[in-house]
């Protein structure tokens, strides 16, 4: 079970957040994303130590950025942030989720992988900054019985304040 202690709360994302995340985003990533990016943070005490992205489009929420800092990473918080936007997906009626992730990011593609992601594609020089290719990942369906139970299985190990640990309807 992944115990995150201290005060952890997931919360959703204040205007006033959003320079210090844009901190961490460059921190940890060499191209940072633009302030419309950002959906959700990660508080642990008073400091920001995550933050996450989601888009809805038709039936589809497309994660566009979940980051860490670097001296809070391994410690279940990007899990944390990956469950609050699934649920917030399920909030949005969507069936289905989608990324692109750097295929030199090992860390980032297991955890999408836990998480029932599958590599369907590649998008040749997809990241400006260094040329690197992008691993494009889809979900199966949000509402299918499997991905749900694996979901479910997540969930009940991350003890954050502000997830939802009830099984998606």
């Amino acid at each position: 079970m992944m115990q995150l202690k201290s005060r952890t709360l997931v919360d959703a994302m204040r205007e006033e957040d959003i320079p210090e995340v844009q901190a961490i985003e460059r921190q940890i990533f060499p191209t940072p994303w633009p302030r419309n990016a950002y959906y959700r943070e990660l508080h642990r005490d008073e400091e920001i130590v995550g933050y996450a992205g989601l888009w809805k489009m038709s039936d589809e929420a497309h994660i566009t950025t979940v980051g860490v800092r670097a001296n809070q990473q391994g410690k279940g918080y990007g899990h944390a942030l990956m469950a609050a936007l699934i649920q917030r997906a399920y909030q949005l009626g969507s069936r289905w989720l989608t990324l692109e992730v750097r295929p030199s990011n090992d860390v980032a593609v297991r955890l999408y992988e836990k998480f029932g992601f599958k590599v369907i594609g590649r998008r040749r020089g997809y990241y400006t900054d260094n040329n690197e290719d992008a691993i494009v990942m889809w979900s199966d369906s949000i509402q299918a019985p499997g991905f749900k139970k694996r979901f479910n299985e997540i969930l009940q190990t991350l003890e954050i304040e502000g997830l939802d640990s009830s099984t998606p309807q």
